[in-house]
């Protein structure tokens, strides 16, 4: 089992993978993408390639929590994936991600650009990362002390 992670934008999308163990995510690619057609058949071949189980995409809610006009298109978007490939589609809370992803690359000496996709890759990492750990540990919590 492997669980795909996504950080959805209308150009770029920045794509991470999990072993197969699913506690590690690992930065895949960035998807330099046109349309949503285009993202769909992308998002289509990594799903066919990877042996993918699930997919999580971050929700960019408002600072409040609120479902403003991007989180709205997401779930759209999630919503035709999930009609597309036949699979499970999870969403994780993005607030914020982005200035952690600048953070990062900026802490590990790298230059956070949009243009060449690194910071959509990492933003994708904390994405998936995120929903790994609470996958771990609502496991764990199952199994009982």
């Amino acid at each position: 089992m492997r669980v795909l992670g996504l950080d959805l934008g209308e150009r770029r999308i920045g794509v991470a993978v999990s072993d197969p163990s699913c506690s590690i995510a690992l930065a895949r690619e960035t998807l330099f993408v046109s349309s949503q057609k285009e993202a769909l058949s992308e998002i289509g071949r990594l799903f066919e390639e990877g042996g993918i189980d699930t997919i999580v995409i971050g929700l960019p809610l408002n600072l409040d929590g609120s479902v403003g006009p991007r989180a709205k298109t997401t779930k759209e978007f999630a919503d035709l994936l999930r009609n597309e490939l036949n699979v499970t589609v999870e969403f994780w809370d993005e607030r914020l991600t982005t200035r952690i992803a600048k953070r990062a690359l900026h802490d590990a000496g790298r230059t956070a650009t949009r243009r060449d996709g690194r910071l959509d890759q990492m933003s994708a990492v904390l994405i998936l990362q995120g929903y790994l750990d609470r996958l771990a540990t609502t496991s764990k919590s199952r199994e009982g002390p």
